[in-house]
């Protein structure tokens, strides 16, 4: 089977923060993961406040932004506030010229009400898809790795898949690991809805911490999981991603490692790695 080669992303937040480890400008990070082989962005909303001299550093550097994502307390905070939010959202992402979201709808609390927390959510979401309409982008919603996010795992999405009309899914391949699923069992479950990817990978080797030991998480049996280059772990990202390709998947591939502990190595790693594997389909 031979396929186009798939766009490749980093998070906007690992150029800050590796920019910052490295001692270099966010111009020159952004430079060098364009070197690696990313053409795109997964951008933070709060980042892009500064629409027009953001676009200008992007388009400079030869990236664009593939996918923009924003917290939010929709099962708790006024509608109007979360319109707001919404509309921000989309338009900033129209801007940029993104065909994707993502939406961290909000936490359930111990104390909620369960059903109508996650009703107002999916209130919310539904308002957000009929909106994003008019700009062509698709709403997403991923497997957050929370045991307050009633999304976190494949029974809990698959409920806002069938209850949101329009509301694709961004395929976190690291993130089922914290609800102990596998994640080729969750690819099967919600293959129709992936409208983007995330490609997060896992460890459990404690030489991955960083210096202050903060980027370990436990998933629920207790385990720590450390991030790593993706292709690196124990998630299975090489297979997980010819899966995706072979199954028809068209869209981008977003690389994740929140906390590493040298974002700059783990970029060009994670690159090469799945460049490796384009290479091979």
């Amino acid at each position: 089977m031979k396929i186009n080669t798939p766009k490749l992303n980093i998070f906007l937040e690992h150029i800050y923060e590796g920019a910052e480890q490295q001692k270099i400008t966010t111009e020159k990070m952004l430079t060098k993961a364009r070197e690696a082989g990313y053409e795109g962005l997964e951008c933070d909303l709060w980042r892009l406040s500064d629409k027009a001299e953001k676009k200008k550093l992007f388009d400079a550097c030869g990236l664009s932004v593939s996918s923009v994502y924003n917290m939010y307390d929709m099962g708790h905070e006024e509608f109007s506030l979360s319109k707001e939010k919404i509309h921000t959202h989309l338009e900033t992402a129209a801007y940029f010229g993104a065909k994707t979201v993502l939406a961290v709808a909000g936490f359930i609390n111990p104390e909620d009400n369960f059903d109508a927390v996650r009703g107002r959510m999916a209130e919310a979401l539904s308002f957000m898809c009929e909106a994003a309409v008019q700009y062509g982008i698709t709403v997403t919603l991923e497997d957050f790795d929370d045991i307050a996010a009633p999304y976190s795992d494949s029974d809990g999405l698959l409920w806002f898949m069938e209850n949101v009309k329009g509301l694709g899914f961004t395929f976190d391949t690291g993130n089922f690991a914290y609800s102990l699923e596998n994640a080729e069992d969750a690819y099967v479950k919600l293959k129709k809805y992936i409208s983007h990817v995330h490609l997060k990978d896992r460890s459990h080797d404690s030489s991955r911490a960083n210096a202050d030991n903060t980027n370990g998480k436990p998933d629920l049996s207790g385990r720590i999981m450390y991030p790593c280059e993706t292709g690196s772990g124990y998630i299975g990202i090489q297979g997980l991603v010819k899966k995706l390709l072979i199954g028809g998947y068209k869209g981008s591939f977003s690389v994740e490692h929140f906390g590493a502990a040298d974002q700059l190595a783990y970029m060009e790693s994670s690159a090469e790695n799945l460049l490796k594997v384009f290479k091979e389909m």
